[in-house]
């Protein structure tokens, strides 16, 4: 996901690696974080090298407002949405707060237009999120059990042309078994 910063533009690239794991970019420098929810909503994001931050988000429409120490930021999506309308460049997000109940999905998983890859339990109901498209389960950025929010990518799905063919790249001797 690549979200645009306040006037001057200031680009952040945040990539799933799975469990509440990401790495996130901006500009030349790259970090990588643990993102926990807690109960009230704020996002507490522990850097590579222990720090930890305490953000507030908020959505409108595709504006996201980032309270960090006092200040709050405008950003918005870099790049325009692709797929369905919570389907962020592969993200999978929740439609609204919740408790993920089920992961139906592994990392690595084949799945079809329309599979079911989590359920969550939000407003005393049961809602599937399903995959918007044939890909591969790249990245699943969410534990059952856990609290989300809207805007925070939960399974991220890659482009079938990601998965490698049998034999391609590898060499002669380990075709041949040498």
């Amino acid at each position: 996901m690549s979200w645009l910063f306040g006037e001057a533009g200031y680009e952040a690239v945040a990539r799933a690696l799975g469990e509440r794991r990401f790495t996130v970019k901006v500009g030349e420098r790259e970090l990588e974080v643990v993102a926990e929810l807690e109960q009230d909503g704020a996002l507490v994001l522990t850097m590579g090298d222990g720090r930890r931050v305490r953000a507030l988000v908020s959505r409108d429409g595709a504006m996201r407002w980032v309270t960090v120490g006092g200040e709050t930021f405008a950003a918005k999506e870099a790049r325009g949405r692709r797929g369905g309308a919570h389907d962020h460049h592969g993200g999978l997000e929740a439609p609204m707060p919740g408790k993920v109940v089920r992961i139906a999905v592994r990392v690595g998983e084949l799945v079809d237009k329309g599979q079911t890859v989590l359920t969550l339990e939000a407003m005393k109901m049961e809602h599937a999120l399903k995959a918007p498209r044939k890909g591969i389960v790249r990245a699943i950025g969410c534990e059952e059990g856990e609290l989300v929010q809207p805007g925070v990518a939960l399974v991220e799905l890659g482009d079938l042309d990601e998965i490698a063919e049998p034999g391609v790249g590898a060499s002669e001797s380990e075709e041949s078994g040498a």
